[in-house]
C-alpha cells in the first residue's frame, strides 16, 4: 500500500502540473436570411366531359378530371387569388355559359364552384389544391374543344 501511495503522491502533481491554469471559450454562431418565395405547380392539368343532358361541361363529369395545384412557400403562409374563370371555345357555345371554378385542400380550403374572383390565405407553406371547372349553357355545346382557364396568383 504504501508503493501505491508514493505513486499516487508522484503522479498528482504531475496531473495539476500539466492541466492549463484557465479554459478558453468560444461561441459558434449561426446565420440564415429567409426570402418569402411562392412556387405554384399544376402537378395535374384538369380535363372536362360532358353530361348527358349537353349542357354542361364540367371536371366532374364522365371523362372529367380535377387539376391538381401544389403551392410551396417560404416565408410566411401565402394569399391565393383564384381570377374569375374564363371559357375558350367555338364561339356560338361560350356565349351565356356560364363558367365556374371551385376547389378543396389538404390545408382546409373550401371554395364552392364560384364565377367570380376567389381568395384562399394559407395557413401553412405547402398545400396541394383540388381544383374543380364548370361551364352550363342552356342551349348546349356545339362540337368543338373547350377550355376554362383561371390565373392563380400568389402574395405574401
Amino acid at each position: 500500500m504504501k508503493s501505491l501511495n508514493k505513486f499516487a503522491g508522484l503522479l498528482l502533481p504531475a496531473l495539476i502540473l500539466s492541466c492549463p491554469a484557465s479554459a478558453d471559450a468560444g461561441t459558434v454562431n449561426f446565420a440564415g436570411t429567409v426570402v418569402n418565395t411562392c412556387v405554384i405547380n399544376l402537378t395535374t392539368p384538369g380535363a372536362l366531359g360532358m353530361a348527358t343532358t349537353g349542357t354542361q361541361l364540367s371536371s366532374d363529369n364522365t371523362g372529367g378530371l380535377a387539376a391538381s395545384v401544389t403551392v410551396v412557400a417560404t416565408g410566411t403562409a401565402p394569399t391565393l387569388q383564384f381570377g374569375a374563370p374564363q371559357l375558350t371555345g367555338p364561339a356560338g357555345s361560350i356565349a351565356g355559359a356560364t363558367k365556374m371554378i371551385g376547389y378543396t385542400s389538404n390545408g382546409g380550403a373550401n371554395q364552392p364552384l364560384t364565377s367570380g374572383t376567389s381568395i384562399y390565405a394559407m395557413t401553412r407553406l405547402l398545400d396541394t389544391l383540388t381544383v374543380k371547372a364548370e361551364a352550363d349553357n342552356s342551349s348546349g355545346f356545339a362540337t368543338g374543344v373547350y377550355g376554362i382557364a383561371a390565373t392563380v396568383t400568389c402574395q405574401q
